[in-house]
């Protein structure tokens, strides 16, 4: 018997007939029968698998071109598409439902901080809102403040969770903008210029993975601390006309459209006004104005703040969990002082957490709970203090918070620094 063309029909899993052109179709090796699948045939007549046949009869047809192709198409036609990218997908902010791009990649956004969550009372719940709102509509923003107020992790907060591509640059005296944007090279052939990140990022958005091209948000810290050429690049980027960037050779170019600015800083611009910031620089009042939004950030509620550094410090919420109100209290006093001036210092978040960590590191090495932990563990933030007065003057304000009290108890030498006979 030789192959010939025959028209035959199948069925697909659901039971619709597959009509099949003329074609030379597979021969069982065992009777004749020929098919376009041989499978079921000898299942059926012969009472083996298909496995022990081609065993058997090694490389010999099974199943014809067109039925292979046939069921090519039906598994094509069963196959699931990848879902689509939810373009309505949100974020609740503070009582806003605000979009985030899920076609962003992680990569190309800021870290979300620890414990962060968005402050809601107090001074700085209002900063936080008033910016968010500046931020969410895509202006130049100046947020300055006092050291640990929050300004750059409410800017990570929101790259992160919003999904919004997001550079960062750190100003410093000794930093070269220019390479932030291009960088020239001198060799044989003359001058070469290479475009670097900033550049690219202001001129050319972001692509997604679906294609599309958005704005980037572009974060400087620390932007007080620029020396007038350092802060005269930013001018042009953030005109209110056209905002444009100065590339390799002198060649200008339209910053994308939508392309937001972010800077932060310690002092409002005006250079150090409080003694403590003495790397602060006046900034020219024309950059200044050309930043649409300017927002001051206050430190922390402590109806915000204790909860985040009870997350921080797990140990003592579960060993010594009143150590949070006497250091709370302790906090609103020390803050009153320095705003109003009567303390020269600063205790900002960053410092909040040194008295705790160290608390809670005792704790960790000790494996006891001590009385005077409060008292004990102060010293990480009071040798902070710039001078003997004013750490005597943080002491105080503190003693009547702080059971056992501080003044002549555990802040002398003959005290600090016992582990109480462990031994590591």
């Amino acid at each position: 018997m030789t192959d010939t063309a025959t028209t035959a029909v199948a069925t697909d899993a659901s039971g619709t007939v597959i009509p099949f052109p003329g074609a030379p179709l597979p021969r069982c090796r065992l009777c004749g029968h020929q098919g376009h699948w041989l499978g079921d045939h000898l299942a059926e007549e012969h009472r083996i698998t298909l496995d022990d046949y081609l065993w058997a009869y090694p490389n010999s047809p099974t199943a014809s071109q067109d039925a292979v192709a046939e069921l090519d198409k039906v598994r094509q036609r069963k196959r699931r598409a990848h879902p689509p990218l939810d373009t309505e997908l949100t974020v609740d902010i503070r009582g806003l439902s605000v979009c985030v791009n899920p076609d962003v990649a992680e990569d190309v956004c800021l870290p979300l901080p620890d414990h962060y969550a968005f402050p809601e009372h107090g001074d700085l719940g209002i900063d936080v809102l008033e910016a968010l709102i500046a931020v969410l509509m895509r202006r130049h923003t100046y947020i300055y403040g006092m050291p640990g107020s929050g300004k750059d992790a409410f800017i990570h907060a929101l790259s992160w969770l919003l999904r919004r591509p997001t550079l960062f640059r750190q100003l410093d005296p000794n930093v070269d903008v220019e390479s932030w944007l291009y960088t020239r090279e001198f060799d044989d052939v003359g001058t070469r210029f290479d475009e670097q990140e900033l550049l690219i990022c202001l001129r050319d958005g972001c692509t997604t993975a679906t294609g599309r091209r958005i704005p980037w948000t572009v974060l400087i810290t620390d932007f007080d601390r620029a020396n007038p050429d350092q802060a005269e690049f930013i001018r042009v980027i953030v005109d209110s006309i056209t905002g444009r960037v100065r590339g390799p050779a002198g060649r200008i170019y339209k910053v994308f459209p939508g392309t937001q600015i972010i800077v932060t800083a310690n002092t409002s611009g005006g250079g150090d006004a409080r003694g403590r910031m003495v790397s602060a620089n006046p900034i020219d009042g024309s950059i200044l104005d050309r930043f649409e939004r300017t927002f001051e950030f206050h430190w922390m509620d402590w109806a915000d703040e204790g909860p985040i550094v009870k997350a921080k410090h797990p140990l003592l919420v579960e060993r010594c969990p009143d150590i949070f109100e006497q250091v709370g209290k302790a906090t609103a006093s020390l803050r009153k002082a320095i705003n109003k001036n009567k303390l020269y210092g600063e205790f900002s978040h960053r410092a909040l957490c040194a008295w705790l960590g160290h608390a809670q590191d005792i704790v960790s090495v000790t494996g006891r709970v001590e009385k005077n932990l409060a008292r004990r563990s102060a010293r990480a933030f009071l040798d902070k203090m710039p001078d003997a007065d004013t750490r005597l003057a943080a002491t105080k304000l503190i003693d009547p918070h702080i059971k056992g009290g501080l003044i002549g108890r555990g802040i002398d030498s003959a005290q600090r620094g016992s582990l109480g006979g462990f031994k590591a």
